[in-house]
């Protein structure tokens, strides 16, 4: 059985998941007899998630042969029977409460490394698993032997052993483990692979399920350029506000991106945020036709708090903000004033109306007069052309006269005869 120890340092505190299946066990035995040369201390963590009429005796076996050998046990007791209750899946909630658990340990054992027992086997079993249940496009096909989480390794010295030389250890050495009835059961996708697919890949002299890892080398070669694109992407095109709550780009320039690159940049700019959305392949599909068609304005809802707003040639994921509308100001004098995101400043000299002006927002049926020609032209028609977004078309300021003539429209319309007048200017907000 080959145990891939480079993975740690003789100085290393190493830490073991230890199920009591055969594959933790033959790891965890092979740790304290063959291997104890290789680390300077070792502890070991067991989940009990209390599912089974076996789980309770898996864990006093663990803490007996931690005992016995002298290896410190600590041991979780997970509570998954509301999610059984409701008749939903557990695995995905019991990993993410398994490694909360793990991370605290690990930090609270001041350790360096976690081990876990996946073996060559589980590597081909989640690679087929990630093809054809669509997984594979923004990740990695498969596990890789080490990886960082926060402060510590977590690495999977099995990675490359096959099953069937795990069983030969345990064989040989007499290890003793639990079997988890579970594991025969081929309604569960993963179970069924591993007792089913890839054993009838294998019976097929023309087939041979290696090949996979092939395939998940050059797979990840791929992810690696793509995740380049990436950042060349966000270094030169992203923009991202300091409070984080605004990332902006060209619509354009997104819509270039093949639509791999354009899912694994979201996934990114998501996980920045920390956005917690599970987006599959078809949600982004859906987006990025729409992104791409010719409709100036698009409004795509994220979550709770943040929306994906598209205006014209700007692509901004943004956090939702619930504003409460602005109200008409009256103005009785000159001076400056404060309008949303604008400041206003209305001069004396010459001025040619009567007091008061109202600052508003716009009302359907705004009209302006043209400058420099006849007639009038709505309002709408007016932030159309300058490529106003909906978001700030709702706060721009309008100022009507004592006849309700509007005379000026934010910074993008001053009547000819006012310009002298009437300074408009959108305050800085830091949103670049």
């Amino acid at each position: 059985m080959e145990v891939n120890t480079s993975l740690w340092d003789k100085k290393d505190h190493i830490v073991i998941a230890v199920s009591t299946g055969i594959d933790s066990m033959c790891l965890l035995h092979s740790l304290i007899y063959d291997l104890s040369h290789t680390y300077a201390r070792i502890s070991c963590l067991h989940i009990n998630h209390g599912l089974r009429e076996a789980s309770q005796q898996e864990e006093e076996f663990i803490r007996h042969f931690c005992a016995q050998h002298e290896v410190p046990c600590y041991v979780k007791h997970l509570d998954l029977s509301e999610l059984v209750q409701q008749g939903r899946s557990i695995q995905a909630d019991a990993r993410q409460q398994r490694y909360t658990w793990f991370d605290k340990m690990m930090q609270q054992l001041e350790a360096d490394v976690l081990l876990t027992a996946h073996h060559l086997n589980d590597q081909l079993e989640t690679i087929f698993y990630r093809i054809f249940t669509g997984r594979s496009t923004r990740s990695s096909l498969g596990m890789d032997d080490m990886s960082w989480r926060g402060h510590y390794k977590l690495c999977r010295p099995l990675l490359n052993t096959y099953k069937s030389y795990i069983h030969s250890y345990q064989q040989l050495h007499q290890v003793p483990y639990y079997e988890d009835a579970s594991n025969s059961d081929n309604k569960y996708a993963r179970n069924d692979i591993r007792n089913r697919l890839l054993p009838s890949i294998d019976d097929n002299v023309d087939l041979d399920t290696a090949q996979l890892l092939k395939l998940k080398a050059w797979h990840d070669i791929q992810l690696q350029h793509t995740r380049q694109r990436v950042n060349e992407f966000t270094q030169h095109e992203v923009a991202i506000n300091t409070a984080r709550t605004r990332i902006q780009f060209s619509r354009n320039a997104f819509n270039q991106l093949d639509n791999i690159t354009k899912m694994v940049l979201l996934d990114q700019l998501f996980e920045s945020i920390h956005l917690r959305v599970s987006l599959s392949e078809k949600n982004y599909e859906e987006w990025f036709e729409q992104i791409n068609s010719r409709v100036a304005q698009i409004e795509i809802t994220l979550s709770e708090t943040w929306i994906i707003q598209i205006a014209y040639d700007k692509f901004i994921i943004m956090a939702k903000k619930e504003t409460p509308a602005l109200k008409a100001q009256v103005v009785t004098q000159p001076g400056t004033y404060y309008f949303g995101k604008y400041v206003i400043t209305i001069h004396a000299q010459n001025a040619c109306w009567e007091w008061p002006l109202t600052i508003r927002t716009r009302r359907n049926g705004d009209k302006i007069k043209m400058n420099g020609r006849e007639g009038h032209k709505k309002v709408s028609r007016l932030f159309i052309d300058n490529k106003v977004s909906n978001d700030e078309r709702e706060n721009m300021p309008l100022i009507e006269d004592q006849q309700h003539t509007i005379i000026a429209v934010g910074h993008l319309y001053i009547k000819t005869n006012y310009k002298n007048n009437i300074d408009i200017k959108k305050l800085e907000m830091n949103d670049k």
